[in-house]
C-alpha cells in the first residue's frame, strides 16, 4: 500500500534525497520557500516514522536528518562539526549483539567522534608552526 505524501512533506524529502547529506531543521528551512516552520518539522517527523529520513542525534550540533539510503556508520569531527558516513559492513557484529542477550535489532546506529583529516592536517600544521616559533 503507498502512503500518501503532502507536497511540503515530499519538498522536504527531495531536500534530504537531492545528495547525501545531514542537515539540521533549521538548513532544511533555509532551503525551502514558502514552507512554515511547524510544516518543515510536521514533515520531519512523518518522514521519520515512515522510515524514509533518520534523525540522528550525533553530538554538539542539533539533531541532524539524513535520507535513508544504505548502511552505514558516521563518523563526527569534534573540531570542525563534519558528519561523515563511512560505508562498512557491520551486520555481523549487530547480528552478534542481538544474539548475546536474545533481543531482536531492528536498526542500530554507530558513530566514531574525532579529528577529521582537514582538522588534524591543520592541527598538525599548527603544531609545527608553534613549534617554529618556540
Amino acid at each position: 500500500m503507498s502512503e500518501r505524501m503532502s507536497a511540503h512533506t515530499k519538498t522536504v524529502l527531495g531536500v534530504l534525497s537531492e545528495k547525501r547529506c545531514h542537515l539540521t531543521a533549521e538548513e532544511i528551512l533555509a532551503r525551502v520557500n514558502g514552507v512554515g516552520t511547524a510544516t518543515v518539522y510536521r514533515a520531519l517527523d512523518s518522514l521519520t516514522e515512515s522510515g524514509r529520513i533518520r534523525r540522528l542525534s550525533l553530538g554538539k550540533k542539533s539533531a541532524v536528518y539524513e535520507y535513508t539510503r544504505d548502511a552505514h556508520m558516521h563518523f563526527v569531527c569534534s573540531c570542525c562539526g563534519g558528519i561523515y558516513d563511512i560505508r562498512a559492513d557491520f551486520s555481523g557484529m549487530i547480528g552478534e549483539a542481538a544474539k548475546c542477550g536474545g533481543h531482536q535489532v531492528d536498526w542500530s546506529e554507530i558513530t566514531a567522534h574525532g579529528l577529521c583529516s582537514a582538522c588534524l592536517l591543520g592541527r598538525e600544521a599548527g603544531d609545527s608552526f608553534e613549534r617554529r616559533d618556540a
